[in-house]
């Protein structure tokens, strides 16, 4: 059992796919014996304005800062963001960065150049070489935002996996892809940035982190410092959901600590 529990990665009903207040979300945390969050509900850049980004941001901003005065004594609140960022828009996203003082930001990708979100794909109906260019499309995405630098974790970069195996039930090989991974892990280690452990597959059908641990070896071996681990919990039921196990994993891989982040500043957690 591990005491220093940290989830960088939940949402509140403040993201459109959210169950729970932040509120219930942070008794719940306390409860499970987690000494902080960072709340990082969904923004995209992709439909800001449209589909109500802004006012959902404003909420969570609200939230985070009530319950972090109700919290105070108790655990950390961090105010944070899933900064969803589709290829190309980037100024949105720096004028998004710009409106408040955030703790945390997380880097992400949900959805193609076509602007189709993964979560929504059908995989089962893509023919081989269309699966490859979306998956090959999705990398070079990623390295895209990992130059651009303008946050502090890279979540999920097996996302589409995921997305494949609960939706469609197909389970996409990851070896073709692992030159993409390497040299985004090279640019994410030169920029200083952390990789998020992100353990929601390992309550879904994908059964593994996401990324899985070889790819969290190889961003130690290329000297990656900074891990982020996240539930990407929706309800309170998974607040929490696998941190332990994401510890157990970096302890076995020779790590000492992991990370969450203040004014966008990484701060180090003894893992034992």
């Amino acid at each position: 059992m591990y005491h220093n529990l940290f989830d960088s990665h939940i949402h509140s009903v403040n993201s459109p796919d959210g169950v729970h207040s932040l509120m219930y979300l942070a008794e719940q945390a306390e409860e499970k014996g987690l000494i902080g969050l960072a709340v990082t509900d969904h923004v995209e850049c992709l439909g800001f304005e449209e589909f109500g980004y802004r006012t959902r941001m404003i909420q969570s901003v609200v939230d985070t800062a009530k319950a972090g005065a109700a919290f105070r004594h108790r655990m950390t609140l961090a105010l944070g963001a899933e900064l969803g960022v589709a290829c190309g828009m980037y100024e949105i996203a720096e004028y998004i960065l710009s409106l408040y003082p955030y703790d945390f930001i997380l880097g992400a990708c949900h959805c193609s150049r076509k602007g189709e979100a993964f979560a929504y794909t059908d995989y089962a109906a893509l023919s081989d070489s269309e699966l490859d260019k979306l998956l090959t499309e999705y990398f070079e995405d990623l390295l895209e935002l990992v130059h651009w630098g303008k946050f502090d974790s890279l979540a999920h970069i097996t996302y589409p996996l995921r997305c494949a195996m609960r939706n469609s039930n197909v389970a996409i090989p990851i070896e073709p892809y692992r030159e993409h991974i390497d040299e985004l892990l090279r640019v994410l280690v030169e920029s200083g940035k952390a990789l998020e452990l992100n353990t929601a597959g390992l309550r879904g059908p994908i059964n593994e982190t996401l990324p899985p641990k070889w790819v969290i070896e190889r961003y130690k071996e290329l000297g990656g410092r900074f891990i982020t681990i996240g539930s990407d919990a929706h309800q309170v039921d998974y607040v929490g959901a696998g941190i332990n196990c994401a510890m157990e994993m970096l302890a076995d891989m020779g790590y000492e600590y992991f990370t969450f982040y203040r004014e966008r500043q990484p701060v180090m957690l003894r893992i034992v």
